[in-house]
């Protein structure tokens, strides 16, 4: 299922304020030459493709019908003259440019759309606007709800109560529910995207404030969307088909912590009473392992061809089959984190706990051999024979520096400093946002040769990067002031 997460002007502005707060003693600025030269001159930006026309809240890539990229541009919205009162900034309706990038369109004449309230899944956009938000003589604040495929035809959803949305999407994008997230909710509906109007109202499940659904509540689409599964604020857990129709199915009282298992038939329950697989279709349910279970570690993999799920057990790592087709194991005897699964199987585990230095970060191990320090992010190369990862990354801003690791002669190369994202690319390079923190013209985008041992500029005064599909340019977001972005396409430079 996709959970679409709604991003909203009133919600960003804080965030963007406590993150400054919060790395204002992180980051690490010195004189000191870096360990690889960075080879030729900061690219002027502006001669660079400008795909917004307004200030830039933010920036995606979609695929249409035919995998084509688009690119879609939240533009912040300015106070125009005359508006009645009670008009705020936050209730005007941002702008959405959506691009074509294949071919490439020129982006002052792209389509654009109003949006007050904006998801997206890989192919569509889900706008939501308040049109009574506009006009305080108008009483319905009822909201709109449009999907916006690229290259296609806008295709309205329906009207929903008032309320800030909470939309949840099936992974197939044929069934929707959207809980209003208003007090006065008695309800909420599930509809389906196929044009012929079916709906099903469910009630707001006993125990859970309509206006705060998800702090005692749990709602999850199944991947066909066939199914919605609703835990209420007593646990007790209901499948409901999402047919007008449909039927329910009650599941009892069950443990908050679980999950889907891969073919979403069944739920895994993990709990101090063991580890339970637990079919949606009112079966018996199945003990996968009588010992304790722990949600500081509850994950599935495929390990060598067979769907395991990974769970804490004491001081240990258990798996077992997911399916129950072989009994539970023992991985490691005593750990505080799984940092990550290699492309081998491999495991590579922190002792320190979550809340030692904070989750996802820790000295990391590697069967016998400690190979990070701090360390986050850890990340195979394609070629098996690296390990990249953050180093020393214990720190308010989610940064590090950039290390690679060869796994065969443990010889670790320090590529850049304060870097929260990077990428291999196709050729073998490492993309790579440096100097980034805080926010600001110094940030900057290379790409790493490690054989080389050289770097070359991409973008300037820049932070974050989108990869097009089917080239070899970037979308790249430039640093504009303290709210906002100049959206850009950049080409890499070859190697």
């Amino acid at each position: 299922m996709t959970h679409l997460h709604r991003r909203t002007r009133t919600g960003w502005l804080p965030m963007l304020a406590a993150t400054a707060l919060s790395a204002g003693c992180s980051w690490i600025f010195d004189d000191s030459a870096p360990e690889l030269p960075l080879v030729g001159d900061p690219p002027v930006m502006e001669r660079f493709l400008k795909l917004n026309q307004k200030l830039a809240r933010d920036a995606f890539v979609l695929l249409d019908a035919n995998d084509k990229p688009w690119a879609v541009i939240p533009e912040l919205p300015e106070l125009p003259p005359g508006l009645p009162e009670g008009i705020t900034l936050p209730s005007l309706p941002e702008t959405l440019r959506l691009v074509r990038l294949d071919p490439q369109e020129d982006p002052q004449t792209a389509t654009t759309y109003p949006s007050q309230y904006l998801g997206l899944t890989v192919r569509s956009l889900y706008i939501m606007l308040v049109p009574g938000l506009l006009d305080p003589s108008i009483k319905d604040k009822s909201l709109l709800l449009t999907r916006v495929r690229p290259g296609q035809s806008p295709e309205l959803l329906g009207s929903f109560p008032e309320g800030t949305p909470l939309l949840l999407i099936s992974a197939n994008e044929r069934v929707g529910a959207l809980l209003s997230q208003s007090s006065k909710s008695k309800t909420f509906r599930i509809f389906r995207m196929d044009g012929s109007a079916e709906t099903r109202e469910l009630p707001i499940p006993d125990g859970v404030d309509p206006s705060k659904p998800l702090e005692k509540g749990r709602f999850q689409l199944d991947g066909t969307g066939e199914h919605l599964l609703v835990q209420d604020g007593k646990d007790l857990m209901t499948v409901y088909e999402t047919r007008a129709m449909g039927s329910q199915r009650s599941l009892g009282k069950q443990v908050r912590s679980w999950m889907f298992d891969s073919r979403q038939t069944a739920l895994l329950l993990c709990s101090e009473g063991g580890l339970v697989r637990l079919p949606l279709d009112g079966t018996a349910s199945v003990v996968l392992d009588k010992q304790p279970c722990l949600t500081d570690i509850f994950r599935t993999a495929t390990l060598a061809g067979q769907r395991m799920v990974l769970y804490k057990s004491g001081d240990g790592l258990r798996q077992v089959a997911e399916d129950g087709s072989s009994p539970s194991t023992v991985r490691i005897d005593s750990l505080g984190q799984l940092l990550a699964i290699g492309p081998g199987g491999e495991l590579l585990y922190s002792t320190d706990p979550a809340l030692t230095y904070g989750a996802g970060i820790g000295s990391g191990w590697l069967g016998g051999e400690q190979v990070m320090e701090r360390g986050r992010r850890p990340v195979w190369s394609s070629d098996r024979t690296r390990l990249r990862f953050l180093e020393w990354a214990a720190r308010s801003d989610s940064a590090g520096d950039l290390h690679s690791r060869l796994l065969g002669t443990g010889e670790v190369l320090r590529l850049a400093r304060n870097v929260r994202v990077f990428n291999e690319l196709g050729d073998g390079r490492v993309l790579v946002v440096s100097n980034s923190v805080p926010k600001g013209t110094h940030n900057r985008i290379i790409a790493i040769d490690e054989a080389a041992q050289q770097a070359r500029w991409v973008a300037n005064s820049s932070r974050e990067y989108l990869f097009i599909a089917g080239s070899t340019d970037l979308v790249v977001k430039v640093v504009v002031g303290q709210t906002g972005w100049d959206v850009r396409r950049v080409p890499l430079p070859p190697r």
